[in-house]
């Protein structure tokens, strides 16, 4: 079912869209992008660039993603293109969150975030479903880092950001993170 076009304002929107693995970042990310013909950057994708394993990171790597991440986003918006943005969230304090909101703050780009709350069963499921080896090799290992990634959205830095979605389908959170950039 494909949503109406809807016009946000200005080509200074940046979406965030956090949450845990296998929340539906990536997936949300791309549909948003699509709907608004909008630019999707992935996190995830800086650190394959680099060959660096996505689930066992460093200060100093997370430091050079972020970093370059940052760049091309904000090298994208100076184009005039709207972005979204789609992270993990995993650890206290909520980096790489706070890092980018900081960033974005001090470069005045307008932004939005969303962070997706699946039900701790349902981000199981979903991990089990999308079938990587590095998460089918340990099930428990991985519910394990589920229920710590779910913990990370309970911080105060979070709060306001934190949508349930356990029960809500691609289009309706599709719907919901245009309404917040409205």
């Amino acid at each position: 079912m494909s949503m109406t076009k809807v016009e946000v304002p200005g080509a200074q929107n940046v979406l965030l869209i956090t949450g845990p693995a296998g929340s539906g970042k990536s997936t949300l990310a791309r549909h948003v992008a699509d709907e608004l013909g909008w630019v999707c950057i992935s996190e995830d994708d800086y650190w394959v660039q680099n060959g660096w394993a996505t689930y066992t990171r460093t200060l100093e790597q997370e430091h050079k993603v972020q970093q370059d991440v940052f760049r091309e986003l904000t090298n994208l918006h100076a184009n005039g293109n709207g972005v979204v943005l789609e992270f993990i969230l995993y650890k206290n304090p909520p980096n790489p969150l706070t890092e980018y909101l900081q960033k974005l703050q001090d470069s005045s780009i307008d932004h939005q975030v969303v962070a997706l709350k699946p039900s701790l069963e349902e981000l199981v499921n979903r991990i089990r479903k999308r079938g990587r080896p590095e998460d089918l090799g340990d099930i428990s290992s991985r519910r394990t880092h589920a229920e710590q990634q779910l913990r990370c959205l309970e911080l105060e830095y979070v709060a306001d950001y934190v949508v349930d979605a356990t029960s809500l389908s691609v289009d309706e959170l599709c719907t919901l993170c245009v309404h917040r950039l409205a």
